[in-house]
């Protein structure tokens, strides 16, 4: 009896245990699809919003890489002009196009972006692990 109390116990704490300790699954929203659309295109206008707010220019975007785990969702593409135009920026401003990287994080329900470049002429998004502890890493593979 109490060999079968022990394995009812060890079970449970198996049963249990494995729901803190499962992953929670990396979504690709690299293509849309009618079960992420809502989401993947609320995340792409968050980010279209604050481009055109800092640039002045309407942009779509080429989807390179876009995983969402949890609260955290990691974006890679390159953006091109709405309107079809080459994209051309001040030249006092250095700048490499088309490239942009936004890190989005959910807090209380809602989306919003917790690191962001277009453009940029480095790797501005170096160690953003480590800036981010609790994001899943497969977001960013």
């Amino acid at each position: 009896m109490r060999f079968k109390s022990r394995l009812f116990i060890v079970g449970m704490i198996l049963v249990f245990g494995l729901g803190v300790f499962a992953e929670t699954p990396v979504l690709n929203y690299k293509t849309k699809t009618s079960s992420n659309e809502k989401e993947r295109s609320y995340l792409l206008d968050l980010l279209r919003t604050k481009l055109s707010n800092e640039f002045k220019l309407e942009f779509i975007f080429v989807v390179e890489h876009f995983k969402v785990s949890g609260d955290y969702a990691w974006f890679r593409g390159t953006a091109q002009r709405k309107d079809g135009k080459e994209i051309s920026l001040s030249e006092e401003m250095a700048y490499d196009c088309c490239h942009v990287e936004a890190l989005f994080k959910k807090t209380n329900g809602k989306w919003q972006i917790s690191e962001s470049a277009a453009f940029s002429t480095d790797v501005w998004w170096e160690g953003i692990q480590s800036r981010y502890p609790k994001a899943p890493r497969d977001i960013f593979q």
